[in-house]
């Protein structure tokens, strides 16, 4: 296994233990808006190449999650965590619960299903353009999101362009079948994990069979506003859903790692 980075993190609150991971681009401020530690004891960190945490490869979901983890074992904490994740938090989220024990998993707005990317988008990632693309694509993903919030959050991201390519690399260099394997090896298929993908953005008709597919018992619920943040556009909602899925799915589980 990849040696881990010393990432940047806080905690606070009190409850069960949770664990929130941002997308990409971004850093554990972007949870700010979210009153998770009301109900939560809550970790949050900057994952490797984001906010506060050292820069170094590789940035794939599995050595992230390890990163994660080490924070957990460094602060002495045995608890099993339920593992947040936004974006492509999510994914690190899933690769999370596919090697260390976990109370559950919420995934917020990241499909598993994912499809190697045209040949122009991979040009422009990696040339001199990238963050003006990149910043279009995120500003057609807003939706429904309060406008003054959208503009905090660009106002806020940080874009390296080598952290970039490294973490969309399997979309970008992958063919489909490698890429479905590269998918498979993330899911936590040796032990039941209660998983509850929540997306604001539309899915296929079919995810929610595919995905029980690879995590059995997986949830597939629309947020209520369209956007790639509905945990930003309703977070009373958020957590809401947050709580009851930790008391109504959680509860019976045995929480220690």
């Amino acid at each position: 296994m990849t040696e881990t980075v010393s990432l940047a993190y806080d905690i606070d609150g009190s409850g069960p233990l949770l664990v929130a991971i941002h997308g990409m681009t971004e850093n554990r401020h972007f949870w700010d808006r979210v009153p998770l530690a009301e109900h939560f004891r809550t970790l949050r960190v900057d994952l490797r190449g984001h906010g506060d945490s050292p820069h170094a490869t590789p940035y794939d979901p599995l050595t992230m999650a390890g990163d994660v983890h080490a924070v957990l074992m460094s602060l002495g904490i045995e608890q099993r965590p339920l593992v947040v994740g936004h974006s492509y938090g999510g994914m690190v989220a899933t690769a999370y619960a596919s090697r260390f024990p976990v109370r559950g998993v919420v995934n917020i707005d990241q499909t598993l299903n994912v499809t190697p990317l045209p040949g122009k988008v991979a040009a422009a990632m990696r040339g001199p353009g990238y963050e003006n693309f990149l910043t279009a694509g995120f500003a057609q993903m807003y939706g429904q999101l309060d406008p003054a919030v959208a503009e905090e959050l660009g106002r806020n991201r940080r874009v390296r362009q080598d952290v970039l390519v490294e973490v969309w690399a399997p979309l970008l260099d992958l063919g489909p079948e490698e890429l479905t394997a590269y998918i498979a090896n993330l899911t936590p298929t040796g032990r039941p994990t209660p998983y509850l993908a929540l997306h604001g953005s539309p899915v296929d008709d079919d995810y929610r069979e595919w995905l029980d597919a690879r995590i059995p018992g997986a949830a597939v619920e629309a947020a209520p506003a369209t956007t790639h943040y509905p945990h930003l556009a309703d977070p009373g909602w958020f957590v809401r859903r947050l709580t009851a899925f930790a008391e109504d799915d959680l509860t019976a589980q045995d929480t220690t790692i």
